[in-house]
């Protein structure tokens, strides 16, 4: 009887798992993230469900991006390249760095001499702020979405839409 309910399970489970996503980076494009392409991305998921973009980062060397928060959900970053840190912070992201950011946390990310690249998960809203703390705007799955496929829109890039799921 448990061997029937095992099968069963497992049937059911692949039955509804969503399919392998399976791809080289190098395939995808480095699309401006800011308006005066000091940080690019390179999108690898979309999770329209949760709200959840998984993205490579990309920083120029020598670089502050402003002040900004997380809001809807935790930050995952694991650091590939380069040497970044926040403000008024006392650790510095190497080669190698885990970096886990409750929701909420307001920071200013700066960089060194060299350019960084950084695998962050988020979710939520990625909200601005000017010097006197009034946000200025905000970025959310939908707007990386729509920055991803303009730009592959306007540079002639077919967009992937298996980066949806």
């Amino acid at each position: 009887m448990n061997e029937l309910i095992n099968e069963t399970v497992i049937q059911l489970a692949e039955k509804l798992q969503l399919p392998e996503r399976i791809f080289n980076t190098d395939e995808l494009p480095w699309v401006p993230f800011t308006e005066n392409h000091s940080c690019y991305f390179k999108p690898l998921r979309f999770d329209l469900n949760t709200g959840t973009w998984i993205y490579l980062f990309k920083i120029k060397s020598n670089q502050v991006l402003g002040k900004h928060r997380h809001t809807g959900g935790s930050v995952i970053g694991f650091n590939i390249q380069g040497r970044w840190k926040y403000e008024g912070r006392d650790w510095i992201a190497g080669p190698g760095t885990f970096v886990f950011e409750p929701p909420g946390d307001i920071h200013t990310l700066v960089t060194e001499d060299e350019e960084v690249v950084t695998l962050f998960i988020l979710s939520g809203a990625l909200q601005y702020f000017d010097e006197d703390n009034r946000i200025t705007g905000q970025d959310d799955i939908y707007t990386v979405l729509h920055k991803y496929r303009e730009f592959c829109k306007q540079n002639g890039i077919e967009w992937r839409e298996d980066l949806i799921y």
